[in-house]
């Protein structure tokens, strides 16, 4: 699996997975769907897609 978040990625690579073509961080050395890039960068956008309205602005009393 290639993942599209990995392939502006100076770090990343394209390696095979047996059959497979594979995303591959050579930062963390370790296939990309483990890397913290990917963990932080889906949850940002779990977050942002879950999100049910915005926090609200902060004023002072």
């Amino acid at each position: 699996m290639i993942i599209k978040h990995c392939l502006e990625c100076k770090y990343h690579t394209i390696r095979l997975d047996g059959n497979e073509e594979t995303s591959h961080c050579s930062r963390e050395n370790c296939w990309s769907r483990f890397t913290k890039c990917v963990l932080y960068k889906a949850l940002e956008r779990f977050l942002k897609e879950e999100s049910i309205r915005p926090d609200p602005p902060f004023t002072s009393p």
